[in-house]
């Protein structure tokens, strides 16, 4: 057996699940191997629970059928149950989504390819269209007391470039306040003409500073209320 396990860091949502169902099939997309000659498919393959085919020699059906080019082994898989949710833990927790009947090949990595589902874990909110192929996914819940699941935060921080922004922190009721310089790949964040503020009491000038996305509690403009929470 084959198990596909899944490692998420969810903030609000829970229940996070392939969309797959017979109307609409998820096609699990791997890379995979022979476990004979250990030769690996140049291409990767994409597996659907609702599509079979044939083995050779009328022995039965596989949801995937392959050939090794290199030892002409023929190998199959197959998926018995639908995929399980991905549950809201904390801290996060390794749980199985699927799982395979392998004969004669190994799944070597995944590519979560295709839509997925979630719901909030506390107001219901049904999420559609769920990709993650970069890894994060980001969206905001209208019926959380409007409280913040983790937004995009992209294109509000590329409009505040340029602009006086505070920065507050996840611990120590610190902030800062400066004028946004540049954003990088990791929504890391440069800031001029920063100063401290612990407690809301200024504490001291730093001139120019980088602050890690990882470290983030909310962004603002300095002339505007709300926050928009960071996850990184």
């Amino acid at each position: 057996m084959y198990a596909l396990t899944l490692t998420a860091e969810l903030n609000g949502v829970t229940s996070l699940r392939p969309k797959d169902t017979e109307a609409t099939p998820f096609w699990y997309t791997f890379t995979v191997q022979c476990t004979s000659c250990r030769e690996t498919h140049p291409n990767a393959v994409s597996v659907s629970r609702f599509e079979t085919n044939e083995l050779s020699g009328s022995r039965g059906e596989a949801n995937f059928v392959w050939k090794c080019k290199n030892c002409k082994r023929e190998s199959s898989a197959s998926i018995k149950i639908a995929p399980k949710p991905y549950e809201l833990s904390e801290p996060p927790k390794q749980q199985t989504v699927i799982e395979f009947d392998c004969r004669g090949l190994e799944f070597t990595s995944f590519s979560p390819e295709g839509e997925w589902l979630a719901e909030g874990a506390e107001s219901g909110t049904k999420f559609e269209g769920i990709e993650l192929q970069e890894g994060e996914w980001f969206d905001y819940d209208e019926k959380a007391n409007d409280e913040f699941m983790p937004v995009n935060p992209r294109p509000m921080l590329q409009d505040l470039v340029n602009k006086d922004i505070v920065v507050r922190l996840k611990w120590g009721e610190t902030e800062y306040k400066g004028r946004l310089v540049s954003i990088d790949g990791y929504f890391n964040i440069q800031l001029t003409n920063a100063q401290e503020y612990i407690d809301q009491k200024f504490t001291s000038d730093l001139g120019q500073i980088l602050i890690r996305c990882n470290n983030v509690l909310w962004i603002k403009r300095a002339d505007e209320k709300g926050d928009v929470a960071m996850e990184g």
